[in-house]
């Protein structure tokens, strides 16, 4: 049953605070876990979390903001789930940043939150609806309103986080999902198909790839094929509906092929980045960056950048299979960013984030994309597209012509001046083309569709910024840094998109802390530091009138 956690407004006569003293009582408004109390764990609405627990009348749940607030104080620390229970049960700072403010009360146990959090992702699952983001945006604009932040300007970036999965070379990976398959046959199946098997099941997938030189990996693999062929149309009938046939049959399919009813394997040339990477993991992807493969996802987030704002904060968080681009990541998001943030009207980005599609969304949005670069080759001579109020197009070439453009069937045209041409010292590296028609046959022509419109106009949008906004962006790496400051050697602690997601939540939550935090203590210090000063000039006024009177008086 479901019951609100309130016991936290009221008054404990017998409370830690009363037993500290002024310096401790100092030092406990300063802390970064008062900062949680005031500005995160008091705005948390357990509303949301209604529907995990039962109508009827029976044990009331463990207060869920209690939970949150714990899984938040967890990535806010970079916490284990042992550091976290050490702290709930005997640190009076963390244990106040949730509300108890008692020694005698006891907290939740590790069952308690594990079982929260998979009941938030089995919902998730059955519904769609993702309660932990909504937690998220709920306190983010809370405190964007709060502190007055402008979200007007923001940007964003993305990057890759692996999953906490074994890294399986091809051959582990057919072996492992081999063996799970075996292992969940019934116990009439098991004895028939040991023997086809029991080179396999009487080892480790690791401990049989060990023994197996370089060279025999092909004879491997083809002999694999064999064996998953014939399993795969004996038991499909009986076990077809199982979680571990499905990706049986995802691996069979993946890696090999049937034809002339011949079973072969597919060539590691033609297998994709979205193949299986982990039976543990199903929606994890491949992908090589820099020089750095990664077997996960791609995260992506979005902050405020005002040069006027106090502090910034994370505004918006994705997760998707990391082969997915950085403009389709954008294309999918930009509606919901504009929805959340309506003010939204200009976003930086760097120059993966451009695309046809993005470019419509942008218009119809009414953002303006600001690109650092923009992807592509180079041109050698410079063509600038301006448009007026008429919607007429007028190009500029580097060695000055000014043409206005005409319209064609599908594209714009450009008729450049043959005398002009003829002279100009760049002409063998224009990307104008010879005129092939009947007339004007010495003139050059330069085409350019809708999509190389809004390309120029991004890239002119950015060279009409003030000279400090041109280069916003670029914090926003700093800000990545932070969000992946649990991650290690290139990989999360937890697996499957939907955790990954909850993760990143609640790290952007924890970032977001820091920095009001961070903002309060600056202000509050500032604060004191007048108070100090205006108290010594008035100290020195009183000695000042003092030592006037005093001659006075002896005169």
């Amino acid at each position: 049953m479901f019951k609100k956690n309130e016991t936290y407004k009221q008054y404990n006569l017998f409370g830690v605070t009363n037993m500290l003293s002024k310096k401790q009582v100092k030092i406990w408004d300063n802390s970064i876990e008062n900062s949680f109390f005031e500005n995160l764990f008091s705005k948390i609405d357990e509303n949301n979390f209604s529907i995990l627990y039962s109508d009827k009348k029976s044990r009331p749940n463990v207060p869920v903001n209690q939970l949150v607030g714990s899984l938040i104080l967890k990535h806010l620390f970079n916490w284990t789930y042992d550091e976290l229970f050490r702290n709930l049960n005997f640190n009076i700072l963390t244990r106040h940043a949730i509300g108890i403010n008692s020694l005698q009360d006891d907290v939740f146990s590790e069952a308690s939150i594990f079982n929260f959090q998979n009941r938030v992702i089995e919902y998730f699952v059955d519904t769609g609806k993702d309660l932990m983001t909504e937690v998220f945006d709920n306190l983010t604009t809370n405190q964007l309103k709060k502190f007055g932040i402008k979200t007007d300007i923001q940007r964003g970036d993305s990057f890759l986080v692996g999953s906490n999965i074994f890294d399986y070379s091809r051959l582990q990976l057919l072996i492992e999902v081999l063996l799970r398959l075996f292992r969940s046959l019934d116990q009439e199946d098991m004895p028939i198909y040991s023997s086809l098997l029991d080179s396999y099941t009487s080892q480790t997938s690791g401990q049989y790839i060990y023994r197996i030189q370089r060279e025999d990996l092909p004879k491997e693999i083809e002999r694999l094929a064999k064996v998953y062929h014939k399993l795969f149309t004996t038991i499909q009938g009986k076990y077809r509906e199982t979680e571990v046939f499905s990706i049986f049959e995802r691996v069979y399919n993946e890696h090999f092929i049937v034809l002339s009813k011949k079973i072969e394997v597919v060539s590691t040339s033609n297998l994709n980045s979205g193949i299986l990477m982990s039976p543990d993991d199903q929606e994890a992807t491949f992908r090589k960056k820099s020089r750095t493969s990664s077997k996960g996802y791609c995260g992506h987030i979005s902050e405020t950048a005002n040069p006027k704002n106090k502090f910034n904060l994370i505004t918006d968080i994705e997760v998707v299979p990391n082969n997915v681009s950085d403009a389709k990541i954008l294309e999918n998001r930009i509606l919901e960013m504009k929805e959340k943030t309506p003010d939204l009207v200009e976003y930086h980005t760097d120059g993966g984030y451009g695309s046809p599609r993005v470019d419509e969304l942008m218009e119809e949005c009414c953002v303006k994309q600001i690109q650092t670069a923009i992807i592509g080759r180079k041109a050698h001579v410079k063509m600038v597209i301006n448009e007026t109020a008429d919607n007429e197009y007028w190009v500029s070439c580097e060695f000055g012509q000014k043409i206005k453009a005409e319209k064609t069937m599908r594209n714009w045209r450009v008729v450049f001046d043959k005398e002009k041409c003829n002279t100009c010292p760049l002409q063998e590296k224009c990307a104008t083309k010879k005129n092939t028609g009947k007339t004007n046959k010495s003139n050059r022509l330069w085409y350019f569709s809708l999509e190389k419109i809004r390309l120029h106009k991004r890239l002119q949008l950015k060279e009409k910024l003030p000279e400090e906004r041109q280069t916003i962006r670029a914090n926003v790496e700093a800000t990545v840094k932070e969000v992946k400051r649990g991650v290690k050697d290139g990989k999360a602690r937890v697996r499957n998109k939907i955790s990954l997601k909850y993760y990143l939540s609640m790290t952007s939550i924890a970032v977001n802390l820091t920095r009001i935090h961070k903002y309060l203590t600056q202000k509050n210090s500032g604060l004191l530091k007048k108070a100090f000063c205006r108290k010594i000039i008035e100290l020195k006024v009183n000695l000042n009138r003092n030592y006037v009177t005093q001659i006075i008086s002896v005169a």
